[in-house]
């Protein structure tokens, strides 16, 4: 994020328009707020969307849309917390993930088509997948990684396409990924994929062709031979 950063604003720096920007957003989104990214706490919610949502259950379950006097809102103020405190003890937070059949075909199909020659080992915990859309070698992508030498911020972002780094340090799953959908999901085709390259995941049944309509011919065609 920081050599990101850095080549970001070299790159506002040569437009004159962009200055006053430029100079706002290294202020508040760099030099004050600088963990607004994807991926800058893992395994953490990244969004409030769990706290907007009770806007919606409060005038849906106990205002009704309307204003409430007083009295009334005291009350129902009261009752909420009990409310959502039962439903915490009910229905608890999620400890393991699980795999949507959709994600498991994805990531049968990623393993299918991957070059499994390009998926290196970093070192015991962390390994190197190709992207979809790379430019490069993964041989390439880990030498660029150790050297950080990168000269411009569009030569960062085609490295940042052309592979994908997965680390496995946490032992179970989820396994943690660079990719948007790993960042925001916490789980994407590739650590899935990895880990039934590893046979720690099963691979899904594959839906054979649909039987056709109707009940099957029991009769032969008339020139055929027995």
């Amino acid at each position: 994020f920081a050599i990101a950063s850095r080549l970001i604003l070299l790159k506002w720096s040569v437009d004159a328009e962009l200055n006053d920007f430029r100079q706002y957003f290294e202020q508040e989104w760099i030099l004050s707020l600088p963990y607004w990214y994807e991926g800058a706490v893992c395994l953490t919610p990244s969004t409030n969307n769990g706290l907007e949502s009770l806007n919606g259950r409060i005038k849906k379950d106990y205002t009704l849309r309307n204003r409430l006097p007083l009295s009334a809102f005291l009350k129902t103020a009261e009752r909420m917390p009990t409310d959502w405190s039962k439903d915490s003890e009910e229905k608890p937070f999620q400890s393991h993930i699980t795999y949507k059949d959709d994600l498991k075909l994805g990531a049968h199909t990623w393993l299918q088509q991957v070059d499994k020659t390009q998926i290196l080992q970093m070192n015991a915990n962390v390994y190197v997948v190709p992207s979809k859309n790379g430019n490069m070698s993964t041989t390439t992508w880990v030498q660029q990684f150790y050297a950080g030498a990168w000269n411009n911020y569009d030569e960062l972002v085609n490295w940042l396409n052309s592979a994908r780094l997965i680390s496995c340090s946490r032992l179970l799953p989820p396994l943690f990924c660079t990719c948007r959908t790993d960042l925001k999901e916490y789980t994407c085709v590739h650590a899935l994929g990895l880990l039934m390259l590893w046979g720690s995941q099963p691979i899904p049944q594959l839906i054979g062709k649909r039987k056709g309509k109707g009940r099957p011919k029991k009769v032969k065609l008339a020139l055929s031979n027995d």
